[in-house]
């Protein structure tokens, strides 16, 4: 027998998902926006004929880092998207079931009361 309750409280762990997924996107998108900005001041202040050897690696580095940071928020909307589609879709279910024992045990009652 399973000590899990059937309860609205058993989708606890996938809003907590959801919860952690949106606050690690947040954090990345600030992140992000942190790398872009340095990039454009970089771009901006270096001048051209210093973007040679080390300096100019290390820019398209941060560059190639900023897209790949890009990428995992995109990433984590997604499936942030489909983490709250599906605890709105337990939800709906739970409403369903609750709605469907009540109907249960109304009908007993009533055979109940008819015997």
């Amino acid at each position: 027998m399973s000590d899990k309750p059937h309860s609205p409280s058993a989708a606890a762990p996938i809003e907590k998902a959801l919860a952690q997924t949106q606050e690690t996107q947040e954090k990345l998108s600030a992140g992000v926006n942190e790398l872009a900005v340095t990039n454009a001041v970089l771009q901006q202040e270096v001048p051209v004929e210093a973007l040679t050897g080390d300096l100019a690696l290390a820019l398209e580095k941060n560059e190639a880092l900023e897209t790949k940071v890009q990428e995992c928020v995109d990433d984590l909307e997604d499936v942030g998207k489909v983490l709250a589609e599906e605890v709105a879709r337990r939800k709906r279910l739970e409403a369903k079931l609750a709605e469907a024992k009540a109907e249960v045990a109304s009908a007993g009652a009533n055979n109940n009361a008819a015997a």
